[in-house]
């Protein structure tokens, strides 16, 4: 970790600032020490790397999910050309569309996490030059060393490692341009919690890209779904689609893979949809979208109800524009009584 990068990490668990305590630092690179939050909460900095996985004490899933990814780190190389050999896809092909989804410039400031061992970020820092960077992090530190062993020949780029927990990220809102995630957010304890911490730390107008395991819905009582979910009882995830959070526009979710794995990109916003609702509904009803869900007043009786449509109809005014009217020069006879 650059002594420089101090201030780009914010505590995973308050969202405030943080300070270097009892460092070790060789060339602006802090070797050990550990970031301390207002709360006196601190995260260790070990051989360069800060971890900051949160809560301490990890849901059972994630902490499954380390353990198993521990122990599976050294021998990974083995397995990890098994999905796309079994689906007929080269894996140059998968990851590189996945980051033509990100829309990276070569300046792009990247954030991804669950990285594994570094083969999907690579294909990340081929598309980022002088002034891009990438934070990547991962929740199994066996599985990061090898990520920092794999991307170590990159040196003209600068990346940041961590180790940190996909549901808890440790920066602020808005810090990058895009945020990736390939293979692992099926078996996050909290989904939506993630998405919408990769919203929040991916400023307007950027974007996030997510994939994983999930058979299409119309392959899961075939053969091929019932032989290869058999296998791999992952591949009866469902997508998250309640997860998505609000700040997220153009949503496009693709099943690749022969339909066995998804993915899932959209581009950052701030706050839910906002529609014009007040353009006029040319109809008999007239008013507009808003005037129809806030204008709403007491019922009324069935004569009363039949007479306003008769007189509505006798108008040549919408019923919006009738009866706004008539409460409107009710309302105002009796307030000048």
């Amino acid at each position: 970790m650059k002594k420089s990068e101090i201030f780009t990490y914010v505590c995973p668990y308050t969202g405030g600032s943080m300070s270097l305590t009892e460092e070790v630092v060789q060339n602006d690179i802090v070797i050990e020490g550990f970031l301390v939050n207002a709360c006196g909460e601190k995260f260790y900095i070990r051989d360069g790397i800060p971890d900051f996985t949160w809560p301490k004490e990890l849901h059972h899933l994630d902490a499954e999910t380390r353990q198993s990814y521990e122990l599976l780190a050294a021998d990974y190389h083995k397995y990890a050309n098994i999905p796309f050999e079994t689906y007929r896809v080269k894996e140059d092909v998968v990851r590189e569309r996945m980051v033509e989804k990100l829309r990276l410039s070569s300046t792009s400031k990247v954030l991804e996490i669950g990285g594994g061992d570094g083969r999907g970020a690579e294909y990340i820092v081929k598309r980022l030059g002088k002034g891009g960077k990438l934070y990547f992090q991962e929740l199994s530190p066996a599985f990061l060393q090898h990520a920092v062993k794999r991307l170590a020949g990159y040196d003209t780029i600068d990346i940041e490692y961590s180790i940190a927990n996909g549901c808890y990220l440790s920066f602020p809102d808005n810090a990058f341009d895009a945020a990736h995630h390939f293979g692992g957010i099926n078996t996050f304890s909290d989904v939506a919690r993630c998405l919408s911490e990769l919203a929040r730390v991916v400023r307007p107008g950027g974007r996030v890209v997510v994939g994983d395991e999930s058979l299409g819905p119309w392959l899961r009582d075939t053969e091929f779904g019932r032989i290869m979910s058999n296998c791999n009882p992952l591949l009866k995830y469902e997508i998250p689609f309640d997860a998505i959070p609000v700040e997220a526009r153009d949503v496009v979710v693709e099943w690749i893979m022969l339909g066995a794995f998804f993915t899932l990109d959209f581009t950052v916003a701030t706050g839910e949809p906002e529609a014009d609702y007040h353009v006029n509904i040319p109809s008999n009803r007239g008013g507009t979208h808003w005037t129809r869900y806030h204008g709403t007043l007491e019922g009324v009786t069935d004569e009363a109800k039949s007479l306003a449509m008769k007189a509505r109809e006798k108008s040549g005014k919408s019923m919006h524009e009738w009866l706004d009217a008539v409460v409107k020069e009710a309302a105002q006879k009796d307030l000048n009584r």
